[in-house]
């Protein structure tokens, strides 16, 4: 386990409450699903205020993928909070589509002093275009609304910083992103009308681009029964308690 380049997604981490019942299963599941089809891109909230009290600004939602560096005494020490299923990715992959290290932010810090003057800069602009008209001048505060809520998308409070956490963030002008991405279309049936929307996936070929997959030995046999290229895949495996003897 070469801890230089580890960064893992641990596919359990964020299946709902960390002492539900079906969580194991769901980690499973899940990273069967990420061999398969690829990363799902999940949602981020942001908002950047465009008025002194906060009442009114603009709100994204922002996809990202989420890796962790983190040693194997760390894995050990947090499996509470990782889960027991993980897989990890060169980093080299993970910086080809621009996936950088989270920005841990505190009062004062300076991430946050740019978050405030992007803000203020925001407003000025805002009431700028409400005095004179001028679209161009809307165009620009949307543009570094835009900045704002990306840079919120990779910055994290301090009291995370154990986690060291890496993220891709899903930018529509990355354009080796998004030519890479799959959308996958979901029907949703309410009442007497279909709910069209659609998932975005970034595959890892079948899991040809993965360095190993952490899992308990219980759950090798189901693994090797069900996951996609399973010669392949089969030798990635990383037992989670012969891990948490070294």
């Amino acid at each position: 386990m070469n801890e230089e380049f580890n960064l893992i997604h641990f596919t359990s981490f964020f299946t709902s409450y960390k002492k539900e019942t079906n969580r194991d299963i769901n980690g499973f599941n899940n990273l069967l699903g990420i061999i398969e089809n690829g990363f799902r891109f999940t949602g981020h909230s942001t908002f950047t205020p465009i008025e002194s009290n906060d009442k009114s600004g603009i709100s994204l939602r922002i996809g990202m993928i989420c890796f962790t560096e983190v040693r194997h005494i760390d894995i050990c020490r947090n499996l509470h909070k990782f889960g027991k299923f993980g897989i990890c990715m060169k980093r080299e992959w993970v910086k080809k589509f621009s996936g950088q290290p989270v920005l841990y932010s505190f009062d004062g810090s300076v991430n946050n002093k740019l978050l405030f003057r992007l803000q203020n800069l925001i407003s000025t602009t805002q009431n700028l275009y409400q005095e004179i008209g001028d679209d161009r001048i809307e165009k620009i505060s949307l543009s570094i609304a835009d900045i704002s809520n990306h840079l919120q998308a990779i910055t994290e409070v301090i009291d995370h910083k154990q986690e060291n956490e890496w993220r891709i963030i899903d930018d529509p002008q990355n354009e080796v992103l998004q030519k890479t991405i799959i959308p996958f279309q979901i029907i949703e049936h309410r009442k007497k009308s279909d709910i069209y929307s659609a998932n975005f996936y970034l595959p890892i070929s079948s899991g040809d681009d993965s360095v190993f997959y952490i899992l308990p030995k219980d759950y090798i046999e189901l693994f090797c029964n069900k996951v996609v290229n399973r010669i392949s895949n089969e030798k990635k495996i990383v037992v989670l308690e012969e891990l948490m003897r070294e």
